[in-house]
């Protein structure tokens, strides 16, 4: 994402995907009963497509143009529990004790002596309220947001270059990832006595992981076997994969980066960032190593959280390309030898592609990403400041084995010129057992899609979580 007060979008494509989480009995307590958490949203066969991005237009509580049949509502927004602006990316807990009750966010400011630091801030769906989870003065530019499989929160830095350096870690040049350490018993706190805090001061529930890379992060997602990937939101920005010497432990391992003979697509392999340079600068260590270099990479999507990955037997890595106009899928089937083809483009594409473009000229800088149970892609834009609305996309799957979107089609559009769609994610199943009865009970369900209107500006000045949901 930019940082920007005031951007606009034309006009967008994507794609859908998905995959299903379960909540295994052992990390819940005894007598909770373990929970399905895959996303229940399929619009892409109940839709009627927008024709078009909408014109600017003041709005304060309903700012997405929507097709019939469907409605949004204000979850929360800026300012409530003392949260500060640009709300970014957004996660639910997706397993544990009463999962989906909570939905947690990055605030992607950056610290000045008139701004705070970055944050994480969480709001409880039972009871609509909304306070900062953790905030530290070093925290700068928090973007990308994830559960982890093993059951905490990791929230990463997108800045090339650190303005404040992490204290315990001041050889970092770039941003860096932190993991949060949520209480099992109680998601809307960190637990600061948890063993697995290995960082200094070892009581916040915070732990750096720099083994995961400095660089500019963005979009976070793990696959089956427990590996991490992310990107460098940068123009050089590679696609990187972390294994983990142990699973489940993030603090050591080895970070590797995609590299394919033409630097873009087709057969590759993951080559290894050497030495120390993942905690010192990941980017241009990957660079020297041959890995490819993308223009700005900024979300990545599996089957791993709330949706279900109808390609490649599910083992798919979707990859936002802001730069380059595209939606690129990575088949992660043989773990060592990666297969990267455009999934989603359009005819403003720069790299050589095998097939016909299946998104319209409109489909304009593709950002962040999230999959639905049956293998939809959602995709939302962050163009340039313009005169229209940014969108969000809908890629259908074609199914099989490398294949692109079989269609791409215009979902919603923001009416707000200024703002952004960003950190869009499809509810768990088990929401609606949180807001059945209150305020939020009506479209925050099981079947609705999250996401935020960031750099607000148009009807109001705060930036808000929108539920979407059909009607």
């Amino acid at each position: 994402m930019k940082i920007r007060r005031a951007a606009t979008a034309l006009l967008a494509a994507a794609t859908l995907s998905a995959a299903a989480t379960a909540v295994g009995a052992d990390d819940a307590p005894s007598h909770r009963p373990a929970v399905n958490t895959r996303a229940n949203y399929t619009p892409v066969e109940r839709f009627q497509p927008l024709p078009a991005s909408p014109a600017c237009a003041e709005v304060a509580g309903a700012p997405f143009l929507l097709p019939p049949g469907y409605d949004q509502q204000v979850v929360a927004q800026e300012g409530e529990g003392g949260t500060t602006n640009l709300w970014d990316m957004n996660t639910q807990n997706e397993s544990g004790w009463e999962a989906g009750r909570y939905v947690y966010r990055t605030h992607e400011t950056a610290p000045s002596p008139t701004a705070p630091a970055s944050a994480v801030s969480v709001t409880d769906l039972r009871t609509g309220t909304t306070t900062v989870l953790a905030q530290r003065s070093d925290w700068e530019r928090f973007d990308g947001i994830v559960w982890t499989p093993h059951g905490t929160l990791l929230a990463a830095e997108e800045t090339g270059r650190a303005a404040v350096p992490d204290p315990a870690f001041s050889n970092a040049r770039a941003g860096l990832v932190y993991e949060l350490f949520v209480d099992p018993h109680d998601p809307s706190r960190l637990r600061t006595d948890d063993p697995r805090d290995d960082v200094a001061p070892f009581d916040d529930g915070i732990a750096a992981r720099p083994a995961l890379g400095s660089k500019a992060h963005e979009g976070m997602r793990f696959d089956r076997r427990g590996y991490h990937y992310g990107i460098t939101e940068a123009d050089p920005g590679s696609i990187f994969r972390f294994v983990p010497d142990r699973r489940g432990d993030l603090s050591q391992g080895h970070l590797q980066a995609l590299k394919t003979d033409n630097g873009h697509d087709g057969t590759g392999t993951w080559v290894d960032i050497l030495g120390t340079a993942a905690g010192v600068d990941a980017q241009p260590a990957a660079i020297a190593m041959g890995a490819n270099a993308y223009n700005r990479p900024e979300d990545v999507e599996t089957g791993q959280s709330t949706g279900v990955d109808r390609n490649n037997g599910g083992n798919t890595l979707y990859v936002a390309m802001t730069g380059t106009e595209e939606v690129l899928a990575v088949d992660l089937s043989r773990q060592d030898q990666p297969y990267a083809y455009d999934y989603v483009f359009n005819s403003a594409h720069s790299q050589t592609s095998s097939g016909t473009p299946n998104a319209t000229a409109e489909f304009d800088s593709p950002d962040n990403l999230a999959l639905d149970r049956r293998g939809n892609l959602a995709i939302t834009e962050d163009p340039p400041a313009g005169t229209q609305g940014a969108d969000v996309w809908v890629a259908a799957p074609r199914g099989g084995r490398h294949q692109p979107a079989r269609t791409v089609h215009r979902f919603a559009s923001l009416q707000d010129c200024g703002a952004e769609p960003t950190g869009i994610y499809f509810a768990l199943a088990g929401t609606k057992r949180f807001t059945r009865g209150t305020p939020l009970g009506e479209l925050v369900r099981d079947d609705s899609l999250l996401v935020n209107r960031q750099h607000a500006r148009q009807g109001t000045n705060n930036d808000q979580l929108v539920a979407i949901a059909p009607v």
